[in-house]
């Protein structure tokens, strides 16, 4: 799974771009999911008045909602993304907003201001409404994300090809799949492959499996 993180001010384009991003990526027959990072302080999760509303009100810690083609889980408190994700088994999340997951990211803006109060190690590219004026910002693309969205999801592509690539590190507690940003997954290997390297047995390339308990 990759997770990539698309931030900026309001009214810069980030939903037009998620959106785009997300669109191209199933086309591609990728399975994407998203999060959006919702800082509006008068934000309710659930219609008052609704039953489900009436029992989070009543004192249940979670709720869910079953439709004919959806269901809705319903929380009465802010959960942090790490467990957040946890949820997700996509190819792809992708994250509308700022909520402080180090990943790779996309910075929308409409002005250069915009972007450098954004900046971040981890922005690969520029999108936004400042994409109808420059092509390029600092060194890093900036792509529009409606008349270019197959080059940016060529780029988040290649993020995938990546992950799966070089870190091929898996973390499972209790049968549950962890998941790990990269900087992580390169942590954890390069720690036990440092580790098992001094051992009998050891050989370059061959599968390493440890079991805690």
């Amino acid at each position: 799974m990759v997770i990539i993180k698309v931030k900026g001010f309001s009214k810069t384009g980030k939903t037009t771009t998620v959106t785009s991003l997300i669109s191209e990526l199933k086309k591609r027959g990728y399975t994407v999911g998203s999060v959006k990072d919702i800082h509006f302080e008068g934000y309710e999760q659930d219609t008052p008045g609704t039953d489900t509303y009436k029992h989070a009100q009543a004192g249940a810690r979670r709720v869910t909602a079953i439709g004919p083609n959806s269901t809705a889980i319903m929380s009465n408190k802010k959960m942090d993304i790490d467990t957040i994700l946890k949820y997700y088994k996509e190819d792809f999340v992708i994250i509308e907003g700022d909520c402080g997951i180090e990943c790779p990211t996309i910075i929308t803006g409409k002005t250069a201001e915009d972007i450098d109060k954004r900046m971040c190690p981890e922005a690969f590219a520029i999108s936004g409404t400042i994409s109808n004026d420059i092509k390029e910002y600092k060194g890093l693309p900036v792509i529009n994300g409606i008349t270019e969205v197959e080059k940016m999801a060529d780029m988040v592509e290649k993020k995938k090809k990546m992950d799966d690539e070089g870190l091929d590190v898996e973390l499972t507690i209790d049968g549950e799949d962890i998941y790990m940003v990269p900087f992580v997954k390169a942590t954890v290997k390069n720690v036990v492959v440092g580790v098992v390297k001094a051992l009998n047995g050891y050989e370059e390339g061959k599968e390493i499996v440890i079991k805690v308990k």
